[in-house]
């Protein structure tokens, strides 16, 4: 009995340790490892015409953890928590799961903290100040290991790698004009959509997200799955 006692309690280290560490932090990384940042140009809130709607969709790719930890920020805006903080939301992405992020003005009749609609765990609002606001989104995921080079941050599974990179997501959105019920879609440079090379490569071939020995040809190194970046 004590030794299956030790078990589940190693077991339940085990979960912590590789938990994504997304709960406990409250502003985007100053990261420029580009498996773990995706841009959108443009997205505006001006209070009485329009807002920005993202979808962040974890399609539960094998390659990819079942949790992944993001950080969606609005750039360039003024938020009525106008530091770091304040102008990002940070959440965890289970597998299967979508969560909805909201760039609105804080005047918002509809879309605010006070309607049920839009307090749910996987909904996040970003509110800005009542002016006509203009700016981009940045996204960047909170990593498992940041101590380790970006293309060491798996945790295998049985015979898989898995990365909690934003290869594995498909980030979406629109810039949504209320008073037409109209708007024009979003892109998203840095998610699955724009990842296309997987596999293995040969350690010869450099690359920022994993560690290429230039002296070996014959070893394959794991990428992040999808990612080219």
């Amino acid at each position: 009995m004590k030794n299956i006692k030790q078990l589940i309690l190693y077991a339940l280290i085990g979960m912590l340790y590789f938990a994504p560490a997304a709960s406990g932090q409250t502003q985007a990384d100053d990261t420029r490892f580009s498996n773990r940042l995706a841009i959108s140009p443009y997205a505006q809130a001006v209070p009485n015409d329009s807002y920005t709607f993202i979808g962040v969709s974890h399609p539960s790719l094998n390659s990819a953890l079942t949790q992944i930890g993001v950080v969606v920020e609005a750039i360039g805006m003024t938020t009525t928590v106008n530091n770091a903080a304040g102008r990002a939301q940070v959440f965890t992405v289970d597998a299967g799961e979508t969560h909805r992020v909201f760039i609105v003005n804080q005047s918002n009749a509809t879309i605010n903290t006070s309607n049920a609609s839009f307090t749910d765990s996987r909904t996040h609002i970003i509110p800005t100040v009542d002016t006509a606001q203009f700016g981009a989104v940045r996204v960047t995921t909170v990593s498992e290991r940041p101590e380790n080079a970006p293309g060491s941050r798996n945790v295998t599974v049985g015979t898989t790698p898995k990365f909690d990179n934003l290869a594995q997501l498909t980030i979406w959105g629109i810039v949504f004009i209320e008073s037409s019920s109209s708007g024009f879609a979003m892109e998203f440079i840095g998610d699955m959509q724009d990842s296309t090379l997987g596999g293995n490569l040969p350690s010869g071939v450099g690359s920022n997200v994993g560690p290429g020995d230039q002296s070996a040809s014959s070893v394959a190194v794991a990428r992040p799955a999808r990612g080219i970046n």
